[in-house]
């Protein structure tokens, strides 16, 4: 199991969910994985793509498996049932931005319908809230 998370919407600094992570878990740096992001609404979802970039932060914590519990339930992420999951959780490479390595960390991707979902190019939740985009829910 990773002891890494990537997280790229209300869990970042500054969002409405940060607190599930703040004095759990080590901030590692930004980073970015292969996928293309969408809003959906007041949050966001990543899909995979290798194609595509998403960005966000890195956190780090040895007690890992019980960070991911609260979260998992914020998420709506199911592991006995993630084909009713709204997000479902992997495990994938992250390049730590800064240092030009790579970790593996979990991400929750979104696993529900794309039909109302707006594009996110920038593959940034922030940037695409700092150019006037939905306010985050919370």
């Amino acid at each position: 199991m990773p002891d890494a998370l990537f997280v790229y919407g209300t869990l970042m600094q500054g969002f409405p969910l940060h607190h599930l992570l703040e004095g759990r878990a080590e901030f590692l740096g930004e980073g970015q994985i292969k996928a293309r992001l969408f809003s959906l609404g007041g949050f966001p979802g990543a899909v995979e793509d290798p194609r595509g970039v998403v960005v966000g932060e890195v956190y780090q914590s040895e007690e890992m498996a019980d960070l991911l519990m609260p979260i998992d339930a914020e998420e709506e992420y199911d592991p006995a049932d993630e084909a009713g999951s709204l997000f479902i959780r992997r495990e994938v490479p992250v390049r730590l931005r800064e240092e030009g390595r790579t970790v593996r960390a979990w991400v929750y991707f979104y696993n529900g319908p794309l039909s109302r979902a707006r594009p996110i190019p920038s593959g940034s939740w922030k940037s695409f809230l700092d150019v006037g985009g939905e306010r985050p829910a919370g």
